[in-house]
C-alpha cells in the first residue's frame, strides 16, 4: 500500500505544481494589466493636459482677436470720417473755384 501511497503523493505534487504555476501565470498577468491600465491612465492624464493647452490657447487667440477687432473698428471709423472730410473738403474747393471764376468773368 506504500506503493499506492507514493502515486498519490505524486500525483498531488505533479497538481500543485501546475497549480502553482497556475497562480503564478495569473499573478503575473495580473501585474501586466496593472502596468497597462497604469499607462492608460497616464496617458489619459497627459492627453487631459494637452486639451487643457489648447483650450487656453484658444482662448488667448480669441481674446487677440477680439483686441484686434477694436483696432480695425477704430480705423475703419477714422477712415471714413476722413472720406467724409475729404468730401467735404473737396466741395469746398470746387465751390471755391467756381466763386474764382465768377470773379475773374466779371472782372
Amino acid at each position: 500500500m506504500e506503493s499506492g501511497g507514493g502515486v498519490l503523493e505524486g500525483e498531488n505534487s505533479e497538481l500543485n505544481n501546475e497549480e502553482m504555476y497556475r497562480r503564478q501565470m495569473q499573478i503575473q498577468e495580473d501585474r501586466i494589466n496593472e502596468e497597462i491600465m497604469r499607462e492608460r491612465e497616464e496617458e489619459i492624464r497627459n492627453i487631459h493636459k494637452g486639451m487643457q493647452t489648447v483650450n487656453e490657447i484658444y482662448k488667448d487667440l480669441a481674446t487677440l482677436v477680439d483686441n484686434q477687432q477694436e483696432g480695425i473698428d477704430t480705423i475703419e471709423n477714422q477712415m471714413e470720417g476722413a472720406k467724409e472730410n475729404t468730401s467735404t473738403g473737396l466741395r469746398h474747393i470746387e465751390k471755391a473755384n467756381e466763386a474764382q471764376q465768377s470773379q475773374c468773368v466779371v472782372s
